[in-house]
């Protein structure tokens, strides 16, 4: 889905072959919450030189939601963090499931969600994120999430400075797991 409403999502309902399509039904806002994660994930993947994205905590409140997150620098790359109004930036992305898969297939196809860009940093990002530096904040926008979704944190973009290899040209990280709320 690239676009969802400011404060709900609308499901549609669809029939199969040429049955009538049902009416848009909105989603119930979640309730508020607190789940611990610590999530530990890694670009790329495995040992040596990578980036390590951590998702510590996510706040649901019946005026907003926050996220603990912390980016850790774990190359000998600089990288400039771009906060600025590109395609991708720090926030959280809804989706119908948790399909890892089908996360991969509709970024292939450029079909993600929009996504629900943090409005608040605190602290804000250092303009260059140094090798061996970690960066921690908390992430936080107004607005409801629809109950029964799953919510991914979206760290990007991340470009790496002085002819990096390739892998670490242009980092932008959906996490792999998610939380259904």
């Amino acid at each position: 889905m690239r676009r969802t409403l400011p404060l709900v999502v609308a499901l549609l309902l669809t029939g199969c072959g040429g049955a009538e399509q049902e009416p848009f039904v909105l989603a119930q806002a979640a309730e508020p919450q607190n789940a611990e994660l610590g999530w530990r994930e890694s670009h790329p993947a495995g040992v040596g030189a990578r980036l390590v994205f951590e998702v510590d905590t996510l706040d649901v409140t019946a005026d907003g939601w926050s996220v603990g997150v912390a980016v850790v620098n774990r190359t000998g790359i600089d990288f400039e963090i771009d906060t600025g109004p590109t395609d991708y930036g720090l926030g959280l992305m809804l989706f119908a499931n948790d399909d890892l898969k089908a996360l991969v297939d509709a970024d292939r196809e450029g079909q993600l969600p929009a996504i629900r860009r943090a409005t608040r940093i605190e602290p804000r990002p250092p303009r260059i994120l140094r090798p061996g530096a970690t960066w921690r904040a908390t992430l936080s926008a107004p607005g409801s999430l629809a109950d029964g979704s799953w919510v991914r944190v979206v760290f990007g973009t991340f470009l790496g400075q002085d002819e990096p290899p390739d892998e670490f040209a242009r980092v932008v990280w959906f996490t792999d797991r998610a939380h259904r709320l």
